[in-house]
């Protein structure tokens, strides 16, 4: 969701979040795929343009900054788009931005006990 591939209210017809794959690719979907994600998904992308960076790299650089993470699990399908995901190595986020990544997503790390 995060490199703006899926779209809410557009149902993938191929790869890990299609019909194709099974149960999954229904189930995920289900759970995930609301107004209310899309909107962070939209507020975070207009955080990382005004960073000048892109949004894979301000979201893994994030992950890193917070010291009670203690590992990032990262996908690529092909090499190329490592290259953001290792970007987020050097990025370090001055802490405005942190305090505004970390509002926003702050009812996330509270998991389903915040809906």
């Amino acid at each position: 969701m995060l490199t703006g591939k899926y779209h809410h209210g557009v149902a993938p017809d191929k790869g890990r979040f299609s019909p194709e794959v099974g149960n999954f690719g229904v189930i995920y979907p289900q759970r995930y795929w609301h107004d209310h994600e899309f909107q962070t998904i939209e507020k975070l992308r207009e955080l990382a343009e005004q960073a000048e960076v892109p949004l894979a790299t301000l979201s893994i650089a994030w992950v890193l900054a917070n010291p009670v993470i203690t590992s990032v699990i990262l996908g690529a399908s092909r090499p190329d788009q490592l290259k953001d995901t290792f970007a987020a190595v050097e990025l370090v986020l001055d802490a405005n931005l942190k305090t505004q990544l970390d509002d926003l997503t702050a009812e996330y790390r509270r998991g389903d006990a915040a809906r």
